[in-house]
């Protein structure tokens, strides 16, 4: 079994050392560099002045080139240490993340939170102190995008689960290639932005310069004039107006839309950045041989219709970017009336549109992919001894062997717990702050992770495939002037419905119908929890309601289970064990004096 502390230890320390050595490499090459220049121009107006001109220009050169040479190392130096300050980086936020000190990171996901969603705002599955602020590590767009989508949509099928923990598990015991992948996001220099325009772009098409009869024409005239000019100037029998009528025709074809190529030119030189910044997270996948299958189709999604690669196409990108650019040069002028030079460019990049532009989100989104893969792989890396959950359909609903909430690290207290089809809806009854809500995030948690083919933290885990559904966190709201106990009829709504499409539903209920009188209360509570039984749904309901526990006797499919709490010299204590049978204990009373309200003087 892995130490994933000492490899990060490890890690970290190999990383600083390296950073050290940049660093002093780094200084070095600077004062060569000062001294060359120094030296040099010393050297070279020496020799100058004492007539020696031949030696003085063999030295400029030789000087030139020792410093030309010494920028292009202290350039390729401070390279290497942004990638060494970039995996040192990775491994202090890994050790972070096992000392339970995650909370401080700063990228939460807190912009994809959605309240409508069925279980992510009461499961902290987003925003400060969720599950995506413990295990992100994706840089890019698509990365986010592409883990908050696995977060919210879980896997459908257990073939489905089962192939991407396979996945997962392959990634997570190649740290150095996960951390290498990771660090060439961070290099890149910007920040993440939407490709939304991006893709759009490599899309778009003009058609004139995609046809055949086009590309041959602009090629076709440049070799004419050329021959033609060749021609009358070595035989009689070309005049010589004529190569020069040919010339005065091929300038009269650029200015032929030559905004709209220019128009073109100017979006390669804004897009070209965006897409090759990626060529070497690109390039670690393409050349990585994957066993797992599913891993071999996200590489698959790298090649074009054609089975050109991702990482060749934008290479063959940044040629035709070059060849642009060259139109900026003193000599363009000649060159494009000569050779028509902005029509052969704009042609051969909209071919390359064609065979690879349409590519573009397949291939950024595979990087999201990875990203996000290689995030959730981190649990596995980090948390050797948790379970890998068995997803079937079978007697049991949930039956796991010391579960504990996967965020709360070492504070965390585990349970066993087994939800089967005779028994299938909890009745958790206990006094404040005894865990019965934590106990509820606990098993809806554990059940997302399972879902998205992640490790669960459990001894042992196994669950049936159900859509999970919660109604725990209700607040006011003032914005669409709904008040909490009407937020809370209108979640209770949702699960009814889903609960009409499938019995595959399991919820989780905290304290219902808490902003109503009691009587109320009791009344529609009971029928709910009647309803969603009969209709075959499972879940937990935590409640103060002593009274619905009755309904154990009365329906066979619930089961009575509390948590409760001690007092030890005078003080609360909680030990956060779940125990069958109703609560007996109570404390709100304790707490009430706590507040200051003396109940000897009512």
């Amino acid at each position: 079994m892995n130490n994933p502390h000492n490899d990060y230890i490890n890690r970290l320390k190999i990383y600083t050392d390296s950073i050290k050595e940049q660093n002093s490499s780094i200084k070095t090459i600077e004062y060569l560099r000062l001294l060359t220049l120094i030296v040099g121009i010393s050297i070279t107006i020496y020799t100058f002045n004492t007539n020696n001109y031949f030696v003085s220009i063999i030295i400029s050169i030789f000087s030139l080139a020792i410093f030309i040479y010494l920028v292009n190392q202290h350039n390729k130096e401070v390279r290497k240490r942004k990638y060494f300050t970039a995996l040192r980086d990775i491994n202090e936020s890994a050790l972070k993340r096992l000392k339970g000190q995650w909370r401080n990171f700063k990228d939460d996901g807190s912009e994809f939170k959605h309240k409508e969603h069925p279980y992510s705002e009461d499961l902290d599955i987003l925003g400060e102190n969720s599950l995506f602020q413990w295990i992100n590590t994706c840089k890019t767009f698509m990365g986010r995008e592409s883990l908050k989508n696995r977060l919210l949509n879980p896997l459908e099928t257990p073939s489905d689960i089962s192939m991407v923990q396979e996945s997962l598990q392959e990634l997570a015991v190649d740290l150095k290639w996960r951390q290498l992948f990771e660090s060439e996001a961070i290099v890149i220099p910007s920040e993440p932005i939407n490709p939304e325009e991006l893709y759009k772009w490599g899309k778009a098409r003009n058609e004139l310069y995609i046809k055949s009869w086009f590309a041959f024409t602009i090629k076709l005239l440049p070799f004419l004039t050329i021959m033609l000019m060749i021609l009358s100037y070595s035989t009689s029998l070309i005049s010589f107006k004529l190569p020069y009528i040919m010339l005065i025709i091929q300038i009269l074809l650029l200015f032929i839309d030559v905004k709209k190529r220019n128009a073109t030119f100017k979006s390669l030189y804004k897009y070209k950045n965006s897409i090759t910044i990626y060529l070497k997270m690109l390039t670690l996948i393409e050349e990585k041989d994957f066993k797992n299958r599913y891993l071999k189709q996200l590489r698959a999604n790298l090649l074009t219709s054609k089975n050109i690669s991702a990482v060749k196409s934008i290479k063959k990108l940044s040629a035709i970017y070059n060849k642009v650019c060259d139109r900026k040069n003193m000599l363009s002028i000649v060159l494009n009336i000569l050779f028509l030079w902005d029509y052969q460019c704009i042609v051969e990049f909209e071919k390359w549109r064609v065979k690879s532009g349409n590519n573009l989100e397949k291939w950024f989104n595979t990087i999201g992919e990875f990203e996000a893969l290689n995030s959730i792989s981190n649990i596995i890396y980090d948390n050797p001894d948790w379970a890998m959950p068995l997803i079937s359909d079978n007697t049991y609903i949930i039956k796991a062997a010391e579960l504990g909430h996967p965020l709360l690290g070492n504070t965390r207290v585990c349970n066993n717990i087994t939800i089967d089809n005779k028994k299938n809806i909890l009745l958790i009854t206990g006094s404040n702050m005894s865990g019965k809500s934590t106990f509820l995030r606990t098993v809806g948690l554990n059940l997302v992770l399972s879902y998205i083919g992640a490790p669960v933290c459990a001894k042992k885990f196994q669950c049936s495939l159900m859509e999970v559904f919660t109604c725990m966190r209700i607040r006011d709201d003032l914005e669409n002037n709904i008040s909490s106990f009407y937020a809370e009829i209108l979640r209770i709504k949702m699960i009814v419905e889903n609960v009409k499409k499938t019995s595959k539903v399991f919820f989780l209920l905290d304290e219902l119908f808490k902003g109503t009188n009691s009587i109320d209360r009791h009344l529609g509570a009971k029928a709910l929890i009647k309803q969603l039984g009969g209709q075959g749904a499972s879940g937990l309901i935590s409640t103060h309601d002593l009274e619905l526990c009755s309904l154990e006797q009365e329906y066979p499919r619930i089961k009575n289970y509390h948590f409760r709490e001690y007092y030890l010299d005078n003080e609360l204590k909680f030990d956060y064990k779940i125990r069958n049978g109703i609560s007996t204990t109570r404390n709100a009373k304790y707490l009430i004096k706590l507040a200051g309200i003396d109940f000897e003087q009512q």
